[in-house]
């Protein structure tokens, strides 16, 4: 059961665990010093850029926002990054921990890779490019496909690629997949997370906050239509789209007949958000096997009524101002 935990215990319990420098910050920030701290101590703190402490790392992270709009960084290994410094998720997370999800491929890539040579990576959703430029950039994979639909999004990922000299091996694609070729689909845009841009179906409800968000209107493209030569020994298609993911599945009906592995987000508020809970149900009935990759080992489960009834009813019910519960799943056909 993927369940939320009491909060306030959770709190306490994280407080007790943490160290000096953590404990300092947590009574900073209930105190509501934070802000004025950080500014006085930017100088400061701005000498240890290259520290590898966390905590240092975020809090010039978060200084850095009221200075200018990008901030660059160079991890261990020698991967550059334009990040955005309003982006409180996958442009922070790579600042101070240097990745953002590259343990999910990494364990992906080593379940496939006694039965596949896994070559390419398909990398629908690319955002900045966190997960296609350190694949490529360490050797993971050949080649990447990089598909990204949000237009600042997009021009970071150029600009990422381009500093990382890695424009013959990463091809990249300004495109909003869905089911349709043409189609104007609108998307919703978060204010603090780079990674949660949404094209939104037949919206349900809104428990945090997205009826506040600004839109964009894009022109769809269909998956098959823009990639038609999918091998399912060599190739690997990582969905990451907020729960779009069905959208896209529905036009990639090529891509599923080929049996390429497939990883897919399976995130029930943004399916239930756009009506399309049932239609990811539906859908994961065209493949044979699922891997859920929120596990610790690796278990691979055969598609079916039950084991589909256990993946749908293992959420707790969505609460406002809490976190999303998610997983990802690899998906296999024979």
């Amino acid at each position: 059961m993927r369940k939320y935990t009491n909060k306030l215990q959770l709190i306490l319990e994280n407080f007790l665990k943490s160290n000096f420098k953590n404990k300092i910050k947590i009574i900073l920030k209930a105190l509501g010093l934070r802000f004025v701290l950080y500014h006085f101590l930017f100088l400061i703190l701005s000498f240890f850029f290259k520290n590898k402490s966390f905590f240092m790392r975020g809090l010039i992270f978060d200084l850095q926002k009221k200075l200018t709009n990008y901030v660059a960084i160079e991890n261990k290994h020698k991967e550059k990054f334009l990040l955005f410094t309003n982006d409180n998720i996958i442009s922070k997370e790579v600042f101070v921990r240097e990745e953002f999800d590259l343990p999910k491929l990494q364990k992906t890539l080593n379940f496939l890779k006694t039965k596949k040579h896994i070559e390419n990576l398909y990398d629908v959703g690319s955002n900045l490019g966190v997960i296609c430029i350190p694949a490529v950039n360490r050797g993971l994979v050949k080649k990447a496909y990089a598909v990204e639909a949000e237009p600042r999004n997009f021009e970071l990922l150029k600009t990422n690629v381009v500093l990382n000299k890695l424009e013959s091996k990463i091809t990249l694609f300004n495109y909003a997949l869905s089911d349709k070729d043409g189609a104007i689909v609108e998307m919703e845009l978060a204010a603090d997370n780079s990674g949660d841009h949404r094209i939104v179906n037949d919206t349900q409800f809104n428990y945090r906050g997205e009826e506040n968000r600004k839109t964009l209107k894009l022109k769809s493209i269909k998956f098959d239509s823009l990639f038609n030569n999918i091998n399912s020994e060599r190739d690997l298609i990582w969905i990451d789209t907020q729960g779009y993911e069905p959208k896209i599945l529905n036009g990639a009906h090529k891509l599923i007949e080929s049996k390429a592995p497939i990883v897919v987000e399976f995130w029930p508020y943004g399916l239930k958000r756009n009506n399309m809970w049932n239609e990811m149900l539906k859908i994961l009935e065209k493949f044979d096997y699922f891997v859920d990759l929120s596990s610790k080992n690796i278990k691979v489960e055969k598609i079916s009524h039950k084991s589909l009834t256990d993946l749908a009813g293992g959420w707790q019910k969505e609460e406002k101002n809490k976190h999303s519960l998610f997983t990802d799943l690899i998906l296999l056909r024979e």
